[in-house]
Formats: C-alpha cells, sequence, structure tokens
C-alpha cells in the first residue's frame, strides 16, 4: 500500500486489465491539486483526449553530483537514459498507457556510465528511494488511453534518498509538454505470470469440480 496524501481522504483505485492487478490505496490530503506518494509505485502515463497517442515529457535533474548521476527508465532489465551524463534537462516520449519504472543511475566507483559498478536506483525498488509529488491536477474525463476516474496530473516531482538517510541527494521534476490532457498518475502494480498463471489454473480446476458435481447430481 502506498502512503498517500490528498483532499478529501479518499480510496483511490486504478485498474488496468491484460495482466495488472487493481491498485487500491488510502488516501489524505495535501490539497485538491497535488498528491504525495513516499511507497515505491511506478508511473502511469496517461494519455488525454488530444490529436496523438503519446505523452511526451520535459525533465530537468537536479543534484550537487550532476557528473555522477543520470536519470532514465528501465526497459527490460536494462537502464535507459533520458538526461545522460552531466545534462540538467531532455525530453521524451512516451506511448499513451505506458506504465514507466523511473530510475536514477550512478556511474559507480570508476567514473564511468556503463560499467558493471553501475547502481540503478529504481522507483519500484522495495528500499524506498525516491518520494513521488504531483502537482497541477487534469480532470479525469480527459483521458482516454487509459480512462482513468481520479485526477491526473501535469508535473511530477521525484526526490530521491540514496542513502536512506533522510536527506535528499537529488530531485527530478517531470513536466507534460506539447498536450494540455497528458499527464501521470501512480502505476498499478504488475502481476507476475506464474501468478497470474496459478490464478487462472485455479480457477479452472474450480470450474471442472462445479461441472462434475452438476452431472452427479443429475
Amino acid at each position: 500500500m502506498h502512503n498517500k496524501k490528498f483532499l478529501p481522504s479518499l480510496i483511490i483505485t486504478v485498474a488496468i486489465s491484460s495482466g495488472f492487478s487493481t491498485h487500491a490505496v488510502q488516501a489524505s490530503s495535501v490539497s485538491p491539486s497535488e498528491l504525495f506518494i513516499n511507497d515505491p509505485a511506478q508511473v502511469l502515463m496517461v494519455d488525454g483526449k488530444d490529436r496523438d497517442s503519446n505523452v511526451s515529457i520535459r525533465v530537468w535533474l537536479d543534484t550537487p553530483k550532476r557528473s555522477a548521476l543520470d536519470f532514465g527508465f528501465i526497459s527490460n532489465d536494462n537502464f535507459l537514459s533520458i538526461t545522460g551524463k552531466s545534462r540538467k534537462k531532455s525530453n521524451y516520449t512516451f506511448t499513451g498507457g505506458s506504465i514507466v519504472d523511473f530510475a536514477l543511475r550512478s556511474n559507480g566507483s570508476d567514473g564511468l556510465f556503463g560499467t558493471s559498478d553501475d547502481v540503478i536506483y529504481r522507483l519500484s525498488d522495495s528500499a524506498g528511494y525516491a518520494s513521488q509529488y504531483y502537482f497541477a491536477a487534469i480532470d479525469p474525463a480527459k483521458s482516454r488511453h487509459p480512462v482513468v476516474t481520479e485526477p491526473y496530473y501535469q508535473i511530477l516531482r521525484l526526490g530521491w534518498d540514496l542513502n536512506l538517510d533522510g536527506l535528499v541527494d537529488a530531485r527530478v521534476v517531470l513536466k507534460i509538454t506539447n498536450n494540455k490532457y497528458d499527464g501521470m498518475m501512480p502505476g498499478p502494480m504488475a502481476v507476475s505470470l506464474p501468478g497470474a498463471s496459478w490464478l487462472l489454473g485455479s480457477g479452472l480446476a474450480v470450474l471442472g469440480v462445479t461441472v462434475r458435481r452438476r452431472k452427479q447430481a443429475a
């Protein structure tokens, strides 16, 4: 369960089909246009009602260790950079409906990116390296892919505590560009395929038992 703050107090449920579980979390208040999460969570990119199916963002990386850190996301267990080394800001475009595991990468003791001692800090890490602060809410009626029932947001600020000492080591700001109805919100948790297969098998087994009992009764 994510630690969220929102006003008024409510239950937010995000349901994504095809392999993702329904995600229910308790929320309490900061402001009607803001949302705070202090637990691991990926980010759902929401395509609004506009002329394309993409969600474009502008990214700012703020850290005193700029040459030692870069910001990106995880794709097929690989880190893909958005800012690149020594770059403070950059742009990137995702397909609407993408669930993104943003990440910060350290170049390790050798000072080089892309080597074996790189350290990757993911939003989804159970250690909880990053807090998420969403701003500038959008009416869910403006969403298209996926269609959501709760507010989503134009701005996301990430605060990274890499040493887990309570101090922020890096800040990243993500802001929607191009389309005013595109946005971001906390994403649902993924269900592993083995787990999903087990649930399906259990359902079929129950169905088989029910059918046999009906035949015996007849």
